[in-house]
């Protein structure tokens, strides 16, 4: 019989807008051979900061959102698809030259070629996302702030299981995606391949896994291409239960003072323990690498009413961020007059990459708890980022509260919180903070209103120029056909 179980219907507002009608859709074409969702939503906005500027500098405006929509998903043996695109059509009351349409498209897609050997993921996305982490960004795309752009990602990966009997099972891997940037960025080239060998199940109380892995990034840095290599061996033992102690040796590249890598040039070691059971995991290692003393640990527990999940890990990235600057900022003049009208003709903003590798160490943690009527997510993060070249580093952490509260069955309440602080690598440093409160009611089956009501505020050690505050409240209206 056919089934949707792993569809999704994603609905504008996300699920802070979701009364419960996405699942209720789903449920009720249970059985149907694929899924077919259009929608339309309409969304009235007031901010009282459409452009996220400075104290004494904000302009409030009322925007109207109309929303077409549409979801496709189909599960067949030999085929998954999944498909979302949505048409923001916005209009700005009290400047119409801000009036856009902006879309949104996702695709992800996985292909049987072999039964039980060969597969192909391929998709893509399309969105709009921020340009600078020093600029005014905000999860709501009517905010005006010049600091986003329209970026494609599209990616394709093939990969074949094969089972290699008392030496174990392998996994070969092929990986490429591109990112297209609007505005003046850069775009990124990502290609990536890797073997996996993991030994049977039966092979108790010795285990063992090799990895081979290599990434080359183009257009991230300029004028270079960037190497992530990664080779290991790692022996496992079960010296008591389900204990087991695990110890790996490993190569990896290392980037050297001129830019340079030396590939599979540095070897590392890493010893630990590796616990687990059908719901809680526990994992932790010690060991030396280039950059000197690593870590790594992982908890991961699911029970009945909630899942949590505690990382730390060091890794070896690039980043993807860029800095917008105006021509002042560099010492030239903000525009010409032309000679003939006497207009002022502004020179446009300059974009430049602040792309450089940098060793990460993440540590995060999250617990999700529910009840009979009741979900909360509680989120915590810190990341470190030491720049390899110059030598600098960046920091950031922070924390997310959010609650579901199916106040009545057919309505849910849903406040939210964060908070973040970011120590940029000049020495600025900025905090982040956030509320909403939700409300969302199923007014059919096939219908829903919602409204939201948010604060946002960013403070900032350089003064009023970093800094802003919004208020804004938001109805709106979702029919599914």
């Amino acid at each position: 019989m056919p089934t949707l179980t792993g569809c999704r219907l994603p609905l504008p507002g996300g699920g802070d807008q979701d009364s419960g009608l996405a699942n209720q859709y789903i449920a009720d074409r249970q059985g149907g051979r694929y899924l077919l969702a259009p929608s339309l939503t309409l969304r009235q906005t007031y901010s009282d900061n459409i452009t996220l500027a400075p104290s004494g500098q904000e302009e409030s405006d009322w925007v109207t959102a109309l929303v077409p929509a549409v979801s496709f998903c189909r599960l067949r043996p030999r085929l998954r698809t999944q498909v979302d695109y949505e048409a923001q059509m916005l209009y700005y009351w009290g400047d119409s030259d801000r009036n856009d349409v902006l879309h949104r498209l996702s695709t992800d897609n996985t292909a049987t070629l072999i039964r039980d050997r060969f597969y192909l993921d391929f998709g893509a996305r399309y969105e709009q996302q921020p340009i600078s982490s020093r600029g005014a960004f905000a999860d709501d795309i009517i905010l005006n702030t010049d600091n986003q752009t329209d970026a494609l990602n599209m990616r394709i990966s093939p990969y074949l299981y094969q089972d290699l009997g008392p030496v174990g099972t392998s996994v070969l891997r092929y990986g490429l995606s591109r990112t297209v940037y609007d505005e003046n960025i850069r775009n990124v080239t990502r290609q990536s391949g890797s073997l996996l060998v993991i030994s049977p199940q039966e092979a108790d109380p010795l285990s063992w896994q090799g990895s081979v892995r290599t990434e080359r990034v183009e257009g991230g840095r300029i004028d270079r291409v960037d190497y992530f290599d990664d080779a290991f061996l790692e022996l496992g033992y079960r010296v008591y239960g389900r204990l087991r102690l695990i110890g790996r040796l490993g190569l990896e590249s290392e980037l050297q003072d001129d830019g340079e890598w030396d590939r599979f040039s540095s070897d590392y070691w890493e010893a630990g323990f590796r616990w687990s059971d059908n719901r809680t995991s526990v994992e932790a290692r010690y060991g030396e690498r280039f950059f000197g003393e690593t870590y790594f640990a992982s908890v991961s527990r699911r029970a009945a009413r909630h899942t949590l999940s505690l990382s730390y890990r060091e890794t070896q990235q690039i980043s993807d961020r860029f800095t917008v600057l105006s021509p002042e900022d560099i010492g030239l003049p903000g525009g010409v007059t032309d000679p003939d009208t006497g207009d002022f003709l502004p020179f446009p903003p300059i974009v430049l990459s602040e792309n450089e590798v940098f060793l990460s160490k993440r540590a995060t943690a999250s617990n999700v708890y529910r009840t009979g009527r009741s979900t909360v997510r509680l989120s915590l993060f810190h990341d470190r980022r030491q720049y390899l070249i110059a030598g600098d580093e960046e920091e950031r952490y922070g924390a997310e509260a959010y609650w579901r509260w199916q106040w009545l069955p057919r309505t849910a309440i849903i406040p939210r919180i964060s908070w973040e602080e970011i120590e940029f690598r000049d020495g600025r440093e900025d905090t982040l903070r956030g509320a909403q409160l939700s409300l969302a009611h199923l007014l059919s089956r096939n219908m829903q209103a919602g409204a939201t009501v948010r604060w946002q505020d960013r403070d900032s050690n350089e003064g009023p120029v970093g800094e802003y505050t919004e208020r804004a409240i938001s109805v709106q209206l979702t029919r599914l056909f």
